[in-house]
């Protein structure tokens, strides 16, 4: 064998690795590139996770909060109803009805829990058509309130 032809099979070698070291690195840089990407992209998703759970956080206790005084509103509004709430002798008699109307039954019913201290003296409004066609509902007195 001679000297050049060693000489060429050396070169062809080193040659073939070369091209086989640079096909490998653009393959594993490919990949690596996508491996980064996706690296990029879920540090982004657990950064707006993060932000999205610390602000989720933030409204849950406003919230907290705005339903705590709620509930020290309703317990002094409650405290002060039951102090101001007259006892069922001092109401009066209950009203009668003077027109026979659709919310007569209701009124009697409600009249009659107001009269023996067992709720508010509100009645419900009721949206319907008057036999009188005036627009108005019959007027109704709330002893309970004023004094």
């Amino acid at each position: 064998m001679e000297i050049g032809q060693a000489w060429s099979i050396v070169a062809g070698a080193v040659g073939g690795a070369a091209v086989v070291g640079l096909g490998a690195s653009l393959w594993w840089q490919r990949r690596l590139g996508k491996a980064r990407n996706l690296i990029e992209q879920l540090k982004a998703s657990r950064d707006l996770l993060n932000q999205q759970n610390s602000q989720a956080r933030r409204q849950i206790e406003q919230l907290q909060l705005e339903m705590g005084e709620l509930r020290l509103i309703a317990e002094r509004v409650r405290r002060r109803a039951a102090n101001t709430v007259s006892p069922p002798d001092t109401l009066g008699p209950p009203l009668e009805p003077r027109v026979a109307s659709p919310l007569a039954p209701q009124a009697m019913a409600m009249t009659a829990r107001v009269a023996q201290g067992g709720g508010a003296a509100f009645l419900p409004t009721q949206h319907e058509e008057l036999d009188d066609n005036s627009g108005f509902a019959p007027t109704q007195i709330d002893r309970s309130r004023g004094r």
